[in-house]
């Protein structure tokens, strides 16, 4: 987890589904990173991405932002 990971997860709650280029607009970040950050925030089922690239937040991700799960506890999806 990097600190612009829950600023993504945070509008992403917020906003409900959305592309990476909102969230980047939104949140002060180039859109470029946002998606390579969502991706990765994919990889351990924070986030879960739609097949027409806009990302929502899952189960987990909620759990996380209500400190009921440690980024410590994450394993990659493999």
């Amino acid at each position: 987890m990097v600190p612009i990971d829950d600023a993504i997860l945070e509008y992403v709650r917020d906003a409900g589904e959305v592309p990476p280029a909102v969230i980047g607009r939104n949140i002060g970040s180039h859109r470029n990173y946002v998606g390579v950050r969502c991706r990765e925030l994919t990889k351990y089922e924070l986030l879960s991405r739609e097949e027409d690239g806009y990302y929502s937040l899952t189960s987990l991700g909620s759990r996380y932002l209500n400190e009921e799960l440690d980024a410590g506890e994450l394993d990659e999806d493999e």
